[in-house]
């Protein structure tokens, strides 16, 4: 199963979503590095906070709902999936600043191995 994308910024968020979870739970510095910069970002349209958090919370509840995942962790493949259905839904430039993006992420509460993992899938997928 697979995430249906409405636009681009869900297809965008769909890759931090998985980021954010990669070491199995979202910590306060990304959900500021969330809010605060990636908020910001023009492929979002400068929303409110409310309308960014509702985007945000649909995003991941359509990531968390259709990605298969064993013990707790999503599978390789529904993450390859994503990964190339985001390929498919974004612009080079919108790719290379969503690696960026989630590289910058990633590091907002200390990069462990399994986000490193998950950071070179990132990179070889959207390249």
């Amino acid at each position: 199963m697979t995430v249906k994308f409405a636009n681009d910024s869900e297809a965008f968020l769909s890759v931090l979503t998985l980021v954010a979870g990669a070491d199995q739970s979202g910590s306060l510095e990304e959900r500021d590095f969330l809010f605060n910069k990636v908020k910001g970002l023009p492929i979002f349209g400068n929303p409110s906070t409310a309308d960014f958090s509702k985007l945000l919370a649909k995003v991941t509840d359509a990531v968390y709902e259709s990605l298969p995942q064993m013990d707790g962790e999503f599978t390789d493949a529904g993450i390859d999936a994503l990964l190339a259905d985001v390929k498919k839904t974004l612009s080079p430039e919108l790719r290379k600043s969503l690696v960026r993006i989630a590289g910058e992420l990633s590091d907002a509460d200390g990069t462990g191995a399994t986000e490193v993992a998950l950071l070179d899938k990132v990179c070889r997928a959207l390249a």
